[in-house]
């Protein structure tokens, strides 16, 4: 899949349309039937550079959320610059496929261990959503190391975990570095 995913990144950057599925080399057939929800996140130089994804149970071709989760990721998460061509041979990929996605109903952060889960929190008004991956980033170490994060994306100066709705999140992770 990381093969596909430097394919659409290619194609886009240098033809600046989204690849069809005819546009790109593809071996393995169970991405045209696998139906999941992924994650595609761009790294240059150690830092993130464009990331995007779907949490949600998802009814689409693996291949369709490829395409459009990486080109979402080159040139329009609004945190950073669209990719350009000249970068493309310093770009890496970390591929995350949702494998679960439960509600921590009998859990609490405290009980997750972000080496092997990540964090849904949706705040109990939909106002304010968050999502860390399972080993993202070297700062998570514990449970606690979530907090800090997690009132950075949600733009707050303090996290209560009573306002909001948690899920742990696990993924199948795949990188070309």
């Amino acid at each position: 899949m990381l093969e596909i995913i430097e394919q659409i990144i290619k194609h886009y950057l240098q033809y600046k349309t989204t690849p069809t599925v005819n546009d790109l080399k593809i071996e393995d057939i169970t991405l045209m039937e696998d139906k999941q929800s992924l994650f595609v996140t761009l790294y240059k130089n150690g830092e993130i550079r464009g990331s995007s994804g779907n949490i949600n149970g998802n009814k689409r071709p693996l291949i369709t959320e490829l395409i459009e989760n990486t080109i979402h990721a080159l040139s329009k998460d609004t945190r950073f610059d669209p990719v350009e061509l000249k970068e493309v041979e310093y770009i890496k990929v970390r591929l995350d496929i949702i494998t679960s996605r439960d509600v921590l109903w009998d859990k609490k952060l405290k009980d997750i261990d972000p080496s092997k889960s990540g964090i849904l929190t949706i705040k109990k008004d939909y106002e304010n959503i968050a999502l860390i991956l399972p080993n993202m980033h070297p700062i998570l170490l514990t449970w606690s190391d979530f907090i800090d994060v997690l009132k950075s994306k949600l733009s707050v100066s303090e996290f209560k975990e009573e306002e909001y709705l948690l899920f742990e999140i696990k993924t199948e992770t795949h990188r070309n570095f």
